[in-house]
């Protein structure tokens, strides 16, 4: 089974974060002892407002076009 990081609620209200399987809905509270719950919790993502774009995978793919480029007119350079 996938193991992902869920957040769980007791009943006094205390919400912590644990790794486990998919499978686990219910652990002990690391505060109190009690029965913790899993949470369905929003996703943390973050889209560019414009394109829809993932912000980090834009940047990344710019810093590889930038460097491949930087290559290639080295490379142009020096043979030509």
């Amino acid at each position: 089974m996938a193991r992902r990081i869920f957040e769980f609620r007791c009943a006094k209200a205390h919400i912590s974060e644990k790794y486990v399987d998919e499978s686990v809905t219910v652990i002990q509270c690391p505060h109190c002892t009690n029965d913790a719950t899993r949470l369905i919790s929003a996703p943390r993502i973050s889209l560019e407002g414009i394109t829809g774009d993932f912000p980090s995978a834009s940047r990344a793919w710019e810093k590889r076009r930038e460097s491949h480029m930087k290559y290639e007119r080295k490379v142009g350079i020096s043979e030509g």
